[in-house]
């Protein structure tokens, strides 16, 4: 790795009321943009984004992290909302997008940059750990559609010592990728509908996938996280399998492009619907009513994807079952 390849790159993190996962884990962010900029010779920014805190976070952080940018928005708008701001703020052609609660290996941006001399790549996803065992929470994902819905949370590993990459994943992470600015912009971000949070990353990573990018998996790039502290801590469990469930159908509508598919999809959502009628489920009732609710939304956007994509459903599906993790 020559400092010649590594371009400068920004790292996003959004955060709401999160001052304490920042105390936790940010140094490991600062530590590895300083091993980035002595091996580059190239900078980094640290960009937090705080989406309406109600607690101490941005004074905090100008006491603590002069160096950090902070924005402070009014409001807190859901993640979706939150890395757009960060995106359309950065000032570097690679955007490190980092949840508040992941700590990371200092040498991950290192391992991260380099990838984005290939202009086909979109976004390369990280080996997240489990932080109390380092067992793996979350790897390169292989998609693949079953039973009316893409299944898109396959984890699988990969040893550079022992196979050779390209490692691909289906879906970049929102919370521990790295992702090419100028792509992200030209796809209108995350899609804001999803607020306020689930399923923003793997709807984003579609459209770039059917933009004909690509999105790797770089099981060198190792971070640290225990998932969904913000959301379980202050959303109640109802609501956010509700919120999942009506982001995965109202992502599902939006790019389940073959008639077969569509119909497949159609049939297990009465089948759930009417499982959910019997033992009274209104989390999945509710999540079902709001989603029909943004129809007119999800039929422009069916429209734009439809004009611009270059890959169907299909053949991202066969392309992935070429893929043989690990070989």
């Amino acid at each position: 790795m020559t400092p010649e390849r590594l371009r400068p790159l920004s790292v996003v993190i959004p955060t709401w009321n999160g001052r304490a996962l920042l105390e936790e884990h940010l140094p490991t962010v600062l530590a590895a943009g300083e091993a980035y900029e002595r091996v580059s010779a190239t900078p980094v920014e640290i960009v937090v984004v705080d989406d309406g805190s109600e607690d101490d976070t941005a004074a905090w952080l100008r006491r603590m992290y002069p160096r950090v940018r902070l924005i402070v928005k009014p409001a807190n708008d859901g993640f979706a909302a939150a890395c757009n701001v960060g995106f359309r703020e950065s000032r570097h052609p690679i955007v490190v997008l980092l949840n508040n609660d992941v700590a990371v290996a200092p040498d991950v941006l290192l391992h991260l940059a380099p990838h984005f001399s290939d202009p086909r790549v979109f976004a390369v996803t990280c080996r997240a750990l489990w932080p109390d065992s380092n067992r793996l929470a979350s790897g390169g994902k292989i998609g693949k559609f079953a039973r009316g819905f893409w299944r898109i949370h396959h984890n699988y590993d990969a040893d550079p010592n022992r196979s050779r990459p390209p490692y691909y994943s289906i879906v970049a992470s929102g919370g521990f990728s790295a992702f090419d600015r100028e792509k992200v912009i030209a796809l209108g971000g995350f899609d804001e509908l999803l607020g306020p949070f689930y399923w923003e990353d793997v709807e984003l990573s579609l459209r770039a996938w059917r933009r004909g990018w690509t999105i790797l998996y770089e099981p060198r790039a190792i971070v640290y996280h225990q998932a969904s502290r913000t959301i379980g801590r202050c959303f109640s469990p109802a609501y956010v399998r509700m919120v999942n469930q009506r982001n995965r159908l109202l992502t599902h509508w939006i790019h389940l492009d073959d008639p077969l598919w569509l119909l497949a999809h159609g049939a297990m959502v009465l089948v759930l619907t009417a499982g959910a009628l019997v033992r009274g489920d209104r989390a999945f009732l509710r999540a079902v009513a709001q989603a029909l609710g943004h129809i007119p939304e999800v039929r422009r956007r069916r429209r734009r994807e439809r004009q611009a994509g270059k890959l169907t459903g299909r053949e991202i599906a066969a392309f992935f079952r070429s893929v043989r993790p690990g070989s």
